[in-house]
């Protein structure tokens, strides 16, 4: 179909939603929806089952999306989509990459880490958690980049062991032929905007220019513990805005 049969069906089923309406959009992004699940693939898990729950997503998008916003239906749908395999591995690895000692100690560290919130009446701070666990600032650093090697794909994880030189930002927009582009520029903005000018720094330092967390921290003036607790705030924010 060309743009105005494309349009005028957006319109009729944002006017009166019908099953038939929609289940003739899901099937025209169909390509979209898997070529996003195959972006995941070589992760232990089959490509049939990330492409269904991609084609899950895929529908919950086509149900969701806005026409009035005036955006494409390609740049709503690709991060809700990515964001369901992401969480879709992420349920998959979790028990699979983390120990029986490290799945204690997290849970151990959640416990605390309440404990101190209810008494606090606030965030605890690294250093805080750390003595109240009764371990080293660095043993609890461990800890927590361990639950977040299982517990997220990060933003710089490689597509495919095929892509490991790409990160997967950079690939999400590479459609199958004849399919509509997304627009990346428009995605990295709405993704800074979400920012502030610090994490939009730390953004650009740890995940374009690929620094490590030391020569982040050096060039930001801070420990690499606060670099180690800012990425994480800033991953959590964008990951909530994509789940949203």
């Amino acid at each position: 179909m060309n743009d105005s049969v494309w349009d005028a069906l957006w319109a009729r089923y944002a006017a009166a939603p019908s099953t038939e309406d929609r289940d003739t959009l899901v099937e025209g992004y169909l390509p979209l929806s898997r070529a996003i699940a195959r972006k995941f693939a070589g992760r232990g898990v089959e490509t049939e089952d990330l492409e269904q729950v991609a084609a899950l997503a895929l529908m919950k998008a086509v149900e969701r999306f806005d026409v009035s916003r005036g955006l494409r239906f390609s740049t709503y749908a690709t991060p809700t989509i990515a964001g369901e395999v992401r969480n879709y591995l992420r349920d998959k690895s979790t028990a699979i990459r983390l120990s029986r000692d490290a799945r204690s100690e997290l849970y151990r560290m959640q416990q605390v880490r309440d404990a101190l919130t209810a008494s606090l009446q606030r965030e605890p701070s690294m250093m805080e958690l750390a003595q109240a666990m009764d371990i080293t600032p660095d043993s609890l650093l461990d800890l927590l980049d361990q639950r977040s090697a299982a517990d997220m794909l990060s933003l710089s994880s490689p597509a495919s062991a095929q892509e490991d030189a790409q990160l997967l930002e950079e690939t999400l927009g590479k459609m199958e032929q004849g399919y509509e582009q997304v627009e990346q520029r428009d995605w990295m903005a709405w993704v800074r905007s979400l920012l502030t000018e610090r994490e939009q720094t730390l953004l650009d330092m740890r995940f374009i220019r690929r620094m490590g967390q030391r020569d982040c921290a050096a060039a930001l003036g801070v420990s690499q513990m606060q670099v180690s607790r800012l990425e994480r705030k800033m991953l959590a924010k964008l990951r909530e805005k994509m789940e949203q």
